[in-house]
């Protein structure tokens, strides 16, 4: 009987939630209400519809050091000519979480069977996505923030990013507001 109740004990403590109230934790649950607001005009390149930022300023798509924390700003639609996304506030009307694995392939040139395999990703991504609206910009889609777990230095981490890590990412480009901030 002992074991049937602790059993129910596990099973049900296995369906609580990891959201933590705490902002520095990487399991920070983040309320509704959010609000990420835009400083000053970001310009997306042409024949794109993402713009990155890392270390607070803006990064081409080739330059990102994946094993610190970015973001990626997205629109809708990819365009011949750059799209400017003008300040103002946005609505984050949701806020998820995933792990994305990639893994690389061989080279052609290198014969298998003298490959070292460790059977895992190459790339293990933490992202946390703001999904967001704006009326007047209705091309916005969202801005999702991640780095990459299987980097050196990061393996032992296995984390999604803090608010602090975010925000240090995004600089002075992008502010994100709880919503007792945005009074």
């Amino acid at each position: 009987m002992k074991t049937t109740g602790i059993g129910w004990v596990l099973l049900l403590g296995g369906c609580a939630s990891l959201g933590s109230p705490d902002p520095a934790s990487p399991y920070y649950a983040y309320t509704s209400g959010w609000v990420m607001r835009l400083e000053r005009p970001l310009t997306i390149p042409r024949d794109a519809a993402t713009v990155r930022l890392q270390y607070g300023e803006i990064v081409p798509r080739n330059s990102v050091q994946e094993h610190d924390p970015y973001c990626v700003v997205e629109l809708n639609t990819v365009r011949a000519e750059p799209q400017v996304l003008q300040p103002g506030r946005f609505e984050v009307w949701r806020v998820t979480r995933s792990v994305e694995t990639l893994a690389a392939t061989a080279s052609p040139l290198i014969k298998t069977r003298y490959v070292l395999d460790d059977v895992g990703p190459s790339f293990l991504y933490y992202k946390t996505e703001f999904h967001l609206r704006d009326p007047a910009q209705p091309d916005l889609r969202s801005m999702t923030c991640a780095w990459d777990q299987m980097a050196p230095g990061n393996r032992a981490l296995m984390r999604h990013l803090t608010l602090d890590e975010i925000r240090s990412a995004l600089g002075d480009w992008i502010t994100l507001m709880p919503p007792r901030e945005r009074l």
